[in-house]
């Protein structure tokens, strides 16, 4: 295990701990209105003028919690609720933060306050983070409005702008970054959280959903509704859209409403019966009066209404061009006579971030008419882009089995790709899992043969981890469908509906009474909450896993109230308790064993003991079940039991079950005031050899103070024997009992006093059972969050370690215990292997290795639990998905010996040793020579491109054809393409545009190398080598370069011979490619990963400019033949003259022949001057 060390400056040690000594308080809470407890003290109110009034609104809604106090409170923009909601617009994210005032506490104070945190270096940090991006961004100090600031650029966050299904972002602020895992509700380690959504790109608040109208219209209409439909976008659950269902007979229409803000603060109203009714009269001529509607499904890229009139689907959310938006009236063949106002919509919702997933959206439909043989049940489904509707039932084999079905639910299992048919037979629920027959069609027969439930179901609900059933009761698989647990049986009610906290991992079960049930992820447990659901209200679950009951409320702004339901405190209040006695065994001093006693109704006296001990008579069924494991039993005497293991039978006639379980706090047992008998000595007789009944006998005490009607179900501990459970008395002041242990029970026994006591627990009023305590924690050493999203790229094995450990500082009683166990939804994609130890403190650690062994689009969530560990426990359990695709930021790029930076080559000439320019600078517009010649370009890419400029080199009418801008069309100088730092660096075709410079290399190039490197984000580079084999072409159309070097292997000889026929180019090994050019000018190479060996497009783009290149044929030729020609007459004249014997010219004679003669003037010749030249 590595760790990591956290470094902090001293003088923040000591500030810490100072404010630990001190115990600073600071105020009034910063409340959150969807946490328990956020009201303002009665009478707390700030000064005028006081800087917070604008941060702290008044809500009388929101109660008081001293356990939610922070050390400061953060806020952005106008405050509209006391809870941290950022909202990431087009402009800047601007937070500002402010330590929590004293109450009574000068501005002086205050100003002294700030300046103590930041001369000692304390500062807030902001850390945002979804499912698969996290970033810190520290604040800094504004003294003018006493207020630490963060102004966050968008790019900073987020560079896109365009709609998309996105997370919606946690936020946490925290004065001591790095120290979250030692905080705790209430110290000042506490951080601050929230959420940050991007209303700029969430799809569905960039609409108009028909006309705009104000709260107030659903005034008039509120004793007309039966019940609220509400969709939450998938990937922000703060984002939904609800619809009040009216009671029939009114002319109220359809209406909607759409909210940012779990309908807590916000939301905008809007009618859409005007536009969907302008679709029915197009083809029905009835008309749509009486349109209402029947429910809504809002999809990650759709939404889904459904009326009485038929189904209608919105179009793309994610279009571009955003306004009112239309919808279509989707024909249903199957459905045609069918009453819409008995169907029911089917959509399991799931956060889709990448376009190649969208089509495991899926939708259905399932009408049922009639009962009996009158039954008419239809279920349509329908998968992405929703323009195909296909039939959903149950296999030809099951139908001749059982001819009728009414069919409940249809839902695609996204993990598995198939698809979970529910429905309702003569024999009790049916589920048929159906495999994928084609791209949009399931087969027609299971997978495997159908489960079969004796219950009354209503639907299914998926989970990451699990598929769970509900009606009468609750099951839950955890292999996808093969298999179910029974989690909870109703009596005289049914479970009518499921949601979903995935934070917090809690799921919601209401029934048709109003009452509400959960239970957690991986636990097959659940708790009832003391709390009434209203019929005209709906729950909500926010994107902090804060419940919810939204309504109706005509005083509120957004015509909405809420109460947040604390599921925490109404699990302790549960009381699970039964009237039996229970009879306690020590088998360690920290573990008992408690033993449910059998009422078989019998009279304790000896002439029953035949019958008592008769093996025919049959105990009843015990009512501790396996959903009891981390419930606490605590005695009224005293002492605290969690329970940690269930047996539902009993070795023992007499008893129906037995529990394990662990002592929290010591069991007390009565005292020597309230039984005096306890300080005589105890006798026990076996009479039988069987032992099963025994007699209790005190010595050396008169029998009328002995064993009397009060001691009826109480229980005789003698530790290291067994104990014994009161049943009967006798008339000599002696008691009939049952042996815990009988093999254990000699004919006399003994006990003297001291060592024996009485414990009371003789059923209600003495015991009680309730949720226990949380005593695990999960944690994870690889800083991997819960609920991430993990992309893993294939033939990649990626580590996760976990440990569990008891968090209330107690020791395991079980040496090398596993309290881990892991689920994976999808156990053929992904290879996941576990790995198991213990560190030295006898704490488990699990390490789970993933490996990618399949090239193909699949997913698994992989859950590592504690089935142990409390429902009250927010650490018990750990999910994650692996995504088998392209991880993030993945890419190949190809890396120069002498690598330039981008600084280099935007601004700076770089030379290689020779003094060589390595950089060559492109001609305004230019293009590349084709194979038609050096003047006569064809390809489209323009580099360097400029519109104002004139386009060289526009001789012939195919190059006047061809060439095209791509940045700068439509622009009209070079400073309109807007070409940032980035496109000029970027050797990328689609970015020619801005592409100024490029790479020189002075002819003849010969056998260059090109080392290519597999670059990812957080990752180092490595080179790029099998199997990644790659495909290399020329942009722009070249054909004067060949691939002349690369490493051949069996490998890649064998994929050759394989893609043949698939590839259109020659597949090469990236280890040794070196590439050979014979021509001039630039050349542009992209390098491209062959398909199949990743799920995305690797590719890298080269650039190489030849310079110095030869004269271009048939120049160059003319000019050798010409200089051999002239050099070779040459020679043949030297020759010619040395062998005629011609004296060969001298230097001097050469210098006398070039020598010019100086003219002689004179008046005569005379014969002395002619002599004289003569002579000379």
């Amino acid at each position: 295990m590595e760790l990591h060390r956290i470094s902090i400056k001293v003088t923040q040690i000591v500030f810490i701990i100072s404010i630990l000594l001190v115990r600073v308080q600071f105020g009034t809470t910063i409340s959150d209105p969807d946490e328990p407890g956020d009201r303002d003290e009665p009478g707390d109110r700030d000064e005028p003028g006081d800087p917070d009034d604008r941060y702290e609104p008044d809500d009388p809604d929101e109660p008081d919690d001293p356990e939610q106090q922070k050390l400061f409170q953060c806020v952005s923009g106008t405050m509209d609720s006391k809870r941290v909601r950022l909202y990431l617009g087009l402009d800047n994210l601007v937070v500002d933060c402010m330590l929590r005032k004293t109450p009574g506490g000068s501005a002086k104070q205050y100003q002294n306050q700030l300046k103590l945190y930041t001369s000692s270096g304390l500062l807030p940090t902001m850390a945002i983070y979804n499912s698969t991006n996290s970033a810190t961004f520290p604040f800094k100090l504004i003294m003018n409005a006493s207020t630490w600031r963060v102004n966050v650029p968008r790019y900073n966050i987020t560079i896109n702008t365009v709609a998309a299904p996105v997370d919606e972002w946690f936020v946490e602020f925290s004065m001591f970054y790095g120290f979250s895992m030692f905080s705790s509700k209430g110290s000042i380690l506490d951080t601050l959280k929230g959420t940050l959504l991007d209303v700029a790109r969430e799809p569905i608040l960039q609409w108009t959903i028909g006309e705009e109208l104000s709260s107030r219209i659903i005034e008039p209409h509120l004793p007309r509704v039966l019940k609220l439909q509400v969709s939450q976008s998938p990937c922000a659950g703060d984002v939904a859209v609800l619809a009040p269902v009216f009671a029939p007979g009114g002319h109220t229409g359809v209406i909607l409403s759409v909210t940012r803000s779990a309908f807590t603060t916000q939301a905008r109203w809007f009618n859409a019966t005007r536009s969907l009714c302008s679709l029915i009269n197009e083809v029905c001529v009835s008309g749509c009066a009486g349109i209402s509607i029947v429910d809504l499904k809002l999809t990650n890229c759709h939404l889904f209404l459904l009326t009485n009139r038929g189904l209608f689907i919105s179009q793309d959310l994610l279009s571009p061009v955003t306004g009112t938006l239309n919808f279509t009236l989707l024909f249903l063949p199957a459905l045609a006579q069918m009453d819409y106002s008995a169907t029911t919509l089917w959509f399991s919702s799931q956060c889709v971030t990448d376009r190649i997933y969208f089509s495991d959206d899926m939708l259905s439909l399932i009408s049922n008419e009639g009962e009996g043989e009158n039954l008419h049940s239809r279920c349509v489904y329908s998968k992405y882009p929703f323009t195909r509707w296909f039939l959903c039932q149950a296999s030809a084999a099951d139908i001749a089995k059982i001819p009728k079905h009414r069919y409940l639910s249809f839902l695609h299992d996204r993990h598995q790709h198939t698809g979970l048919l529910l429905s309702h037979t003569e024999k009790g629920a049916m589920v048929s899992v159906f495999g994928v027959k084609a791209e949009e069609l399931f087969q027609r027969h299971t997978k495997f043969p159908p489960v079969l439930l004796n219950f009354q179901p209503r639907g299914i609900f998926l989970l990451d981890s699990h598929v769970i059933l509900y009606g009468s009761e609750v099951w839950t698989s955890s292999d996808r469908g093969s298999t179910f647990t029974l989690v909870f049986s109703l009596d005289n009610q049914n479970v009518i509906d499921a949601l979903s906290c995935t934070v917090s991992g809690v799921v919601v079960f209401s029934t048709d009474h109003g009452n509400l049930y959960i239970m957690k992820s991986g636990l097959a447990r659940f708790a009832w909450l003391n709390e009434t659901l209203d019929e005209a209200s709906t729950l909500l679950c926010g994107h902090m896993g804060i419940l919810m009951a939204v309504q109706l409320d005509k005083d509120k702004p957004s015509g909405f109230s809420y109460r947040v339901i604390e599921i925490d405190h109404l699990i302790t209040k549960h009381e699970m308790g039964f009237d039996k006695p229970l009879a306690l065994q020590y088998t360690t001093d920290h573990t008992v064993l408690l033993h449910e006693h059998a009422v078989i109704n019998d009279h304790a006296n000896e002439n029953n003991r035949q019958r008592r001990n008769n093996p025919l008579t049959v105990a009843p069924a015990s009512l501790f079940s396996p959903d009891h494991v981390g419930k606490v039993i605590y005695f009224s005497d005293g002492g605290m039991v969690v329970i940690t293991e269930v047996f539902r039978t009993h070795y023992r006639r007499g008893f129906s079950g037995v529990v394990v379980g662990e002592i929290l706090e010591p069991i007390k047992g009565a005292s020597l005031n309230a039984e005096p008998m306890q300080s005589y000595d105890l006798l026990v007789k076996k009479e039988e050899p069987e032992g099963l009944i025994v007699t209790l006998q005190l010595k050396d005490l008169d029998p009328s103070q002995g064993f009397n009607l009060s001691h009826m179900g109480k229980a005789v501990v003698a530790p290291g024997f067994s104990s014994y459970l009161i049943t009967g008395l006798l008339p000599s002041g002696s008691a009939l009992a049952k042996p815990t242990m009988p093999a254990l029970v000699l004919p006399l026994t003994s006990h003297r006093a001291g060592e024996w006591l009485l414990f009371h627990s003789a059923g209600l009023g003495s015991w009680g059972m309730k949720e226990g305590p949380c005593r695990h924690a999960l944690q994870s050493l690889n800083g991997v969050r819960n609920n991430a999203l993990v992309r893993i790229n294939v033939r990649e094995a990626l580590n996760f370690t976990f440990k569990a450990f008891m968090s209330d500082y107690s020791l395991s009683m079980v040496y090398h215990k596993k309290f881990m166990r892991v689920v994976l939804t999808n156990p053929l994609a992904i290879r996941v292997t576990a790995r198991h130890s213990w560190d030295d403190t006898n704490n488990h650690m699990l390490t789970l290795t993933a490996f990618s062994h399949l090239c193909k689009k699949a997913t698994t969530t992989v859950m590592v639990y504690i089935p142990e560990a409390s429902l009250l426990c927010r650490s018990s359990s750990f999910t994650f998905t692996l995504q088998n695709s392209c991880p993030e930021g993945l890419q190949i790029i190809y890396v120069s010996q002498q690598p330039i930076s981008d600084h280099e080559w935007i601004y700076t000439d770089p030379v290689d040793h020779m003094d060589n320019k390595r950089l060559f600078n492109l001609p305004v517009n230019y293009r590349p020579p084709s194979q038609l010649g050096v003047s006569i370009p064809t390809t489209d890419n323009i580099y360097n491109a400029d519109p104002s400029q004139p386009r060289p080199r526009q001789h012939y009418p195919i190059s006047k054809d061809s060439g095209r801008y791509k940045q700068c069309a439509g622009k009209r100088s070079a400073e309109e393409c807007g070409c940032t730092d980035g496109l000029k660096v970027s050797p990328l075709a689609i970015n020619s545009d801005c592409r100024q410079r490029v790479l020189r290399l002075t002819f003849p190039v010969t056998d260059f190398n090109i080392t290519l490197f597999l670059r990812r984000t957080n990752h180092a580079d490595r080179p790029l080598c099998s199997p990644y084999f790659v495909t290399v072409t020329e942009v722009n159309n070249r054909t004067s370069w060949k691939v002349t070097g690369t490493h051949a292997t069996p490998t890649m000889d064998r994929m050759r011979q394989y893609l043949k026929d698939s590839l259109e180019n020659n597949l090469y090994n990236p280890e040794g490619l070196q590439i050979s050019l014979y021509g001039s000018e630039l050349f542009h190479f992209r390098i491209s990963v062959i398909p199949g060996v990743v799920l995305c497009d690797l590719v890298e783009e080269v650039q190489i400019y030849v310079d110095e290149p030869p004269l271009a044929f048939p120049t160059q030729h003319l000019v050798n033949n010409m200089a051999a020609i002239i050099l070779g007459g040459l020679l043949l004249f030297g020759f010619l003259l040395i062998y005629n014997g011609v004296a060969m010219p001298t230097k001097r004679s050469i210098k006398t022949l070039l020598k010019k003669r100086k003219p002689t003037i004179s008046p005569t010749r005379t014969p002395t001057s002619t002599t004289i030249q003569q002579h000379e």
